[in-house]
Parts: structure tokens; sequence; C-alpha cells
């Protein structure tokens, strides 16, 4: 049975819940937008291990249905602003809110998806509400402070590897850390199962991540969702330009056309290095599910990483 058809029953219980947005929708500037957002669906991999981790712990997964939806509109405000900032014109192979309205109205739209996921987690139906919260804005803040580096390593050609993985610590991984660990919450497990769902998510987001800094220049376009080489464009700080810098490789890389990338990539051999450093953490992250109940639920959550790690999106 292919993976998709597994799944298709808790991301229908999922996208149910993640539209259930009540509000006065005849503040069309505001609604339109976020309805916007919510119907390009991405892969929903977050609320996704948020469900799967509470039920490898034995919980029903219709308690973690609002979890999940608070995760997935997190995701989706950070989305929101991120293409703001980067000046990205495509997400999900789609206009981005700024481009198919204007940037003011991507603002308020992703500052509602903020409030509405504050409002999905205080309708959790397990768990302790106040620790819940408080992991929840805490991440929330760090999501923010590594766009902060994200967007300050623009103007830098020294930054080192060091840097960037704490940047994408707090930009990426923390989200997907989040997501586990609110899974073991919903689920009342015991601090050291809850601990290990945290690790492993954390180790899947920098695994995700740096995986993410290769696919945007060796994926397929039409998989990714949108243009090749928008990283290299913006001159981001990736492990991909960090690592050639190393190597006394001194170009400006934005010069570079992706064909040309790739074939640096290749030549100096960092493609090799950024592929065993980011199955390392993936590695990492399989260590901690180890740790679990050994169950159907959590058998799904390995083959949900597995599907993760082999990604070409």
């Amino acid at each position: 049975m292919k993976l998709e058809k597994i799944f298709k029953p808790y991301l229908q219980a999922i996208d149910k819940e993640i539209n259930r947005i009540d509000g006065d929708e005849r503040v069309t500037i505001f609604y339109e937008p976020i309805n916007y957002v919510l119907s390009l669906k991405g892969k929903r991999i977050r609320p996704l291990l948020l469900v799967l981790s509470a039920a490898a712990l034995g919980a029903k997964p219709q308690d973690a249905y609002c979890c999940a939806a608070a995760v997935e509109l997190l995701h989706n405000f950070t989305l929101v602003h991120d293409d703001i900032m980067d000046n990205d014109s495509t997400r999900r192979g789609q206009p981005t809110v700024h481009v198919k309205w204007d940037v003011s109205t991507a603002i308020l739209s992703g500052d509602g998806l903020m409030g509405f996921a504050f409002k999905k987690l205080l309708r959790a139906r397990r768990g302790d509400i106040r620790a819940m919260a408080s992991c929840f804005t805490n991440t929330m803040i760090v999501i923010c402070e590594g766009q902060g580096l994200d967007k300050m390593f623009e103007d830098s050609d020294k930054i080192t590897v060091d840097d960037y993985l704490d940047m994408i610590s707090r930009k990426t991984a923390v989200l997907i850390e989040l997501s586990c660990q609110l899974g073991g919450m919903v689920a009342c497990g015991s601090d050291q199962q809850t601990a290990a769902l945290r690790n492993f998510g954390y180790a899947l987001g920098m695994g995700f991540q740096i995986q993410d800094d290769l696919l945007d220049v060796m994926a397929d376009e039409a998989l990714l969702g949108k243009k090749v080489g928008s990283d290299l464009t913006m001159n981001k700080q990736t492990i991909l330009t960090i690592l050639l810098r190393n190597k006394k490789v001194n170009k400006d890389f934005s010069n570079l056309s992706v064909q040309d990338f790739r074939r640096l990539l290749k030549e100096t051999n960092v493609l090799q290095e950024v592929t065993d450093m980011y199955e390392s953490y993936f590695e990492t992250a399989y260590k901690n599910l180890a740790q679990l109940p050994q169950n159907k639920e959590l058998r799904l959550l390995k083959c949900l990483t597995d599907y993760i790690k082999n990604r070409e999106w």
C-alpha cells in the first residue's frame, strides 16, 4: 500500500481542522488571503508528525488534531512573512500572497494565521495547555530569531558552518521539534518518551533543512514548487556556499547559473559532504525513534521519516 494512501485519513482530518476558521468572513481583505494560503496544500509534514507522535504513545488521533492544525498554521505564518522578506514570487507552484495581493495584505494575513494558530492550540483536548502554550510561544520567537539571522547572513561572507547550523536550528528544526514534542505532551507521555520525540524531531528538522538547501539547486523545479536556485539568486548563506568558501572557492555564487553551480558542487565534493551531513542527522532521528515503544503508529512515524529522507521536492 502506498504511503499516501495510509496517511490519507490522518491528512483529511488534519485539513478539516485547519480549515475550520471562524470569524467575520465579510472582512475579505483578511480572510480571502488566509483561505488562499490554506488552499495551497503542502505535504502537511509537521501536523502529521504531531499526530503520529501522539498516537505512538497511545493517544487517539482525534485528540491531536487541534494541536496539529496549530503547528501547520504557525508554519504557514512563517512562510507568508518569509516570502515577503525573500521577495519570492511563488509558493507551492502558485503566486505568493504579496504577489497576488500586496505586501500589506500579506502581512495582515500572516498575522491572522498566527492568531488562529494559538486559537487552535488552546482548544487542545488533552495535555497541559499552559506547558504546551509555553513551548509553542517560545518556538515562535526562536523561529523569528532564525529568520532574522538568515537575513543578517545575506550581507556577510564570513558565516561559519556553526553559524549556519545555529540559524537553521532556529528557523527550521525547532518547529519540527515542537511538532513531535507536542505529540508527546498530548499523549501525556513520560518525560523520557517526550524527550525522545523532541530529539527525534530536532534531528529530523536539521536533516530536513540541510537537505532542503541541496534540493534548492539540485531538484526538479516542477517537484520543488518554486524556482530552482532561489537561495543562490538571493545570495543566501547556505551550507553549500559556506563549504565552497572553506575550500577557497572565492566566487560571487549569485552570478553563476544553476547548472554551473551544480557542476562546482560535484567537482569540489561539496555535494557528497552535504549529503553525508544530512544523512547523519537522519540517522540520529532513527536512533531516537528506537527508544520508543514499538507499535503500528511508531512504524508509520519511521515510514514518514523514510519518505522525508528520500524526497525529491
